[in-house]
């Protein structure tokens, strides 16, 4: 049975100083350390989120560089074949020009022989046909009757 006397009194008041002994002693400095410890894990999560958000934010520029240098890229690919197409095309008119140049050339300078040549083929003409008439006629062709021929 238990007996109520003064050493119930006794064990309260050491179970009461133990209490307080042991919250000062130690649940107070662990409950400081466990809140210390969140303080630096919300800290350190704090700190990450903020390198989270700096790595996308670089991400993102890094993207938007890519993609710029990309379309500048394309852009003087586009520039350089349309100046290739624009220098293939004059290339093309110039050689073209020299050709028509030359052509234009060659058939003054085939006009000009072929005149030479029925220059030269009448004169011929014109003697042999002489060299043939006075032979059928068996006598030389007078002066008069060969000038008709010549002119």
């Amino acid at each position: 049975m238990v007996n109520l006397d003064y050493t119930l009194f006794i064990q309260m008041a050491n179970f009461i100083v133990l209490v307080l002994l042991m919250n000062f002693l130690i649940f107070k400095p662990i409950l400081r350390i466990l809140d210390e410890r969140r303080d630096q894990i919300d800290g350190v999560m704090d700190e990450a989120r903020r390198i989270m958000e700096e790595a996308e934010r670089l991400m993102e520029e890094y993207n938007k560089k890519i993609l710029e240098a990309r379309q500048q890229a394309l852009q003087i690919v586009n520039e350089g074949r349309v100046r290739a197409v624009e220098e293939q095309r004059m290339a093309l008119a110039k050689a073209r020009d020299e050709a028509e140049a030359q052509l234009k050339a060659l058939r003054e300078r085939i006009e000009k022989e072929r005149e030479a040549a029925a220059a030269t083929l009448r004169r011929m003409v014109q003697a042999l046909s002489i060299s043939i008439a006075e032979r059928l006629l068996g006598r030389p062709l007078e002066t008069k009757e060969g000038a008709k021929w010549e002119s």
